[in-house]
């Protein structure tokens, strides 16, 4: 399980559980994220890579691995 971890500033969102929806991009008035902030955090939380897929999630390197080899099983917490 992976949970949203907004940065300072930002408005908290509206549950524990609640996660960006596909496409979703923050409100341009609200300011932007520290340098290098990650957006994810794991079950025990800790800093998470996130969902793939998801509004700042660090996959893109995960996906290009899947696309190399589609036999892999593409695993993390």
């Amino acid at each position: 399980m992976h949970k949203f971890n907004p940065p300072p500033d930002w408005p908290e969102p509206p549950s524990d559980s609640w996660r960006p929806p596909v496409g979703w991009t923050p409100d341009p008035a609200w300011p932007e994220a520290p340098a290098g902030w990650r957006f994810w955090l794991g079950r025990t939380g800790r800093r998470s890579s996130g969902p793939i897929g998801a509004y700042g999630a660090v996959d893109a390197g995960r996906l290009e691995l899947a696309t190399v080899d589609p036999a892999l099983v593409l695993m993390h917490s």
